[in-house]
């Protein structure tokens, strides 16, 4: 019986990691709640930034949210692809609006326990909790060559003979954090704060397939289901629990299982953060996040490569009466990729993927009214991901604050971004979808509850 293609099973595996690893996620950082008063949330995205009182986060929903995104791929076109259904290979419409590189990312972040308060001056924060970053480019020749690998060459003009898809890649980092921050004003205007983090290594994953080159076997072009294929890739896990089948020939990877998660590695990490008033009414900040490492284990690491030339083809699972029913799964499986593990495994480290924000504000009304412009990078791999956030912030008190907000460079003017306080609880998304949730090919949704600790200070520094 065939596997299911590599990339799509390995993704499975790392979003199972995930769900069981956080169990609720929230995206790393809730771009609208940044300029959000005594809003926990926005301390996540910098340490120097000071409440009017203490939090203590309600445990299980006192952070709860999911962040997805791709350059292409909606929602729905996410879901097929995980599900491994053939509907979105025979959709001319899915086909003609990829890209050459289709990237998808999900962050998700929970804190199982979290809370800050003031002593003196100085703002405490502790957290425990967990953290999974997932991202793939999935190249559209891959795509072209899953719908007509196995197809009648008379069914459609010009059908391609030989693909030559380049530089697919999955990365995933899964692991726990325990962190303590602190932040202090060091003049009238200039507060400055940072955060560490002693870090608990779940899982990593990064792949990367440089090239598979299919040609079609010209003896059997009729059939369309033989070719000459050439791969090149490498493929790094270090994931206690993940397991890996091997044919009974080649001695290649066929298979890939996952039995039960644990510890593979340790590593420290450390935000950064820093935040300056002018004038009594423009305030800008700047921090870095997550700066560090994770270092792998031995015993829970599998390196593994690919460089060879192989034939593939037969498609045993394919109705030839019908062959377009077929799934991703009988044309992209193990035996294409034909990935080797090495003999001889060693440590490994890995570094976090880091995020830079950089804000400013400008307030009036004492304080009850604000602008506010963001930007965020956050530096994932293949590619980073940046968005521009333009917000209006009102708060009239302590327990209710509204913003509204647009982000520039992904929201092609359908989407808008809203956050709401409402005495404990927050509610947001930088991406209020105004069209059909499954068409969007980013979304975002955070729910908090917290209880405030202590008496308000009026000499907070926001």
């Amino acid at each position: 019986m065939k596997k299911s293609f590599t990339f799509l099973k390995v993704i499975c595996v790392a979003i199972l990691l995930s769900i069981m690893g956080i169990s609720e996620g929230l995206a790393q950082g809730l771009r609208t709640s940044y300029f959000m008063d005594n809003v926990p949330a926005r301390l996540k995205m910098n340490p120097a930034l000071q409440p009017a009182r203490g939090y203590f986060n309600i445990p299980a929903i006192g952070a709860i949210g999911l962040s997805a995104s791709s350059n292409k791929l909606s929602i729905d076109d996410f879901i097929d692809i995980i599900e491994n259904e053939n509907d979105f290979l025979n959709s001319d419409k899915f086909i003609s609006r990829l890209d050459n590189k289709n990237t998808m990312n999900i962050d998700l972040t929970v804190d199982i326990i979290s809370f800050g308060f003031y002593s003196g001056k100085g703002f405490w924060t502790v957290n425990l909790g967990a953290r999974s970053i997932i991202s793939a480019s999935i190249p559209k020749k891959m795509f072209e060559f899953a719908r007509y690998a196995n197809i009648d060459p008379d069914s459609f003009e010009e059908l391609n003979t030989q693909y030559d898809i380049r530089d697919m890649e999955l990365h995933a980092d899964i692991f726990t954090e325990i962190g303590l921050g602190y932040s202090r004003p060091v003049t009238k205007d200039l507060t400055i704060g940072g955060r560490v983090k002693v870090l608990v290594g779940l899982g990593n994953l990064d792949a990367k397939i440089d090239q598979i080159y299919a040609n079609v076997n010209t003896s059997d072009i009729s059939s369309y289901q033989s070719w000459k294929v050439k791969t090149k890739g490498r493929l790094e896990t270090s994931m206690k629990g993940l397991e890996f089948g091997y044919s009974s020939d080649g001695g290649y990877i066929d298979d890939i299982d996952f039995d039960s998660p644990g510890v593979s590695g340790y590593g420290f990490g450390i935000d950064l953060g820093a935040s300056y008033n002018f004038l009594g009414c423009i305030n800008v900040s700047a921090a870095i996040l997550d700066l560090g490492f994770i270092s792998w284990s031995k015993s829970s690491t599998t390196i593994a490569t690919t460089d060879s030339e192989h034939d593939y083809g037969d498609f045993v699972n394919i109705d030839p009466e019908h062959p377009e029913n077929y799934e991703a799964g009988d044309v992209f499986d193990f035996d294409l990729i034909q990935f080797q593990t090495e003999e001889k495994t060693k440590s490994r480290s890995t570094s976090l993927r880091s995020t830079l924000n950089l804000g400013a504000e400008y307030t009036l009304l004492n304080n009850k009214l604000g602008f506010g412009l963001l930007s965020s990078t956050q530096f994932t791999q293949p590619k980073a991901y940046s968005e521009l956030t333009l917000s209006a912030n009102y708060r009239p008190r302590n327990w209710f604050g509204a913003t509204l907000s647009y982000s520039f460079l992904h929201s092609d003017f359908e989407t808008l971004g809203i956050g709401l306080k409402l005495g404990p609880v927050f509610i947001g998304s930088d991406y209020l979808m105004t069209k059909s949730a499954g068409d969007a090919n980013r979304v975002n949704a955070y729910l908090g509850v917290s209880v405030p600790l202590g008496k308000k200070r009026l000499d907070y520094r926001r």
